[in-house]
């Protein structure tokens, strides 16, 4: 009986491992091309272009036109395949935030009528195969999605950015008290909290943060001040709390493609928060080790988060 009990918990771990594996590493390239065999002969001049387009490796978080498909004029069809797509390369949590970031603009849309959850526009780069290199972007007002492969192998998942606003919806009463980035806030302002006084000397300014952030300020490569606190400074509470707020912008991305957060927090890795460090009010940080970064504020219930990396659009593989 030990034996069969045993034998049982042993197929289940196996079957839970390989269904684990499974659901980690689907299948980008049969994804997009379901999506793009969708697409009519004339939209597909539209949405595909050769990866060798200047446009694949430009971004921006302002609204405005893009190129690609508008998801205004998406089919219904065509809306369901491109969720397909988005939620491989997405955690549950990341798809419902981004998501949520693009419902959003519903609210400022009755301030600025060219927004809404419809504003975003889809592109893809190359022609997937099994041993090509391709890409596709989701962008659009606080939405900047970029995933770069080399055949079903994802090489890139930056530039990445989510933004909202309004970050805690006062103005809108149907969902007064949404918090889309509640804990992307909330833990920054733990952890710069949590430094004593003689760590807040290096890893907090009460300045007010430069006018552009600057994931924005050099977008082809990671440019900060040589200032913040480093992670070995740090004492073990206070690396578990960061680790638990760099890990809140990890989990969004499917969970086969989570970047390493020992990685990350490697020996060069900073902390710098500014401004306020009271709730409600203005305030900025970065996390950055001179080769990736991440980035947060938020000014006037406005929040812009940044994931970039010195692979933006797998700029160092190909």
């Amino acid at each position: 009986m030990k034996k069969s009990i045993g034998l049982s918990v042993c197929l289940f771990c196996l079957s839970f491992a390989s269904f684990e594996q499974t659901f980690n590493q689907p299948s980008y390239i049969n994804r997009v091309e379901k999506f793009l065999s969708c697409i009519s002969k004339d939209s597909l001049a539209v949405v595909q272009f050769p990866f060798e387009d200047s446009m694949r490796m430009k971004w921006e978080r302002l609204p405005g036109q893009r190129m690609g498909l508008k998801l205004a004029h998406f089919t219904e069809t065509q809306k369901i395949a491109f969720h397909e797509l988005m939620r491989s390369c997405l955690s549950t949590q990341g798809y419902l935030t981004v998501t949520a970031v693009m419902f959003n603009e519903d609210i400022q849309k009755k301030f600025e009528p060219t927004l809404g959850r419809n504003e975003y526009w889809v592109e893809v780069f190359g022609n997937p195969s099994a041993n090509g290199f391709w890409s596709w972007k989701l962008e659009g007002h606080h939405l900047s999605l970029n995933f770069t492969f080399r055949g079903n192998q994802m090489i890139s998942n930056s530039p990445f950015l989510m933004s909202t606003n309004p970050a805690n919806s006062i103005t809108d009463s149907a969902r007064a008290g949404l918090i889309i980035l509640y804990k992307e806030e909330e833990l920054g302002r733990q952890l710069v909290n949590a430094l004593t006084e003689a760590q807040l000397k290096k890893g907090y300014n009460s300045r007010k943060k430069t006018a552009i952030v600057y994931s924005e300020q050099d977008k082809n490569n990671i440019h900060v001040p040589d200032e913040g606190i480093y992670y070995d400074e740090l004492d073990k509470d206070q690396q578990r709390l960061l680790k638990t707020l760099v890990m809140e912008y990890f989990n969004n991305f499917n969970p086969g493609e989570v970047p390493s957060v020992d990685d990350f927090c490697n020996k060069k890795l900073r902390f710098f928060y500014v401004d306020c460090r009271e709730k409600g009010k203005p305030h900025y940080y970065r996390f950055e080790n001179g080769q990736q970064i991440i980035e947060y504020e938020n000014y006037d219930n406005h929040i812009h988060c940044f994931w970039r990396t010195d692979n933006d659009f797998g700029k160092k593989i190909k």
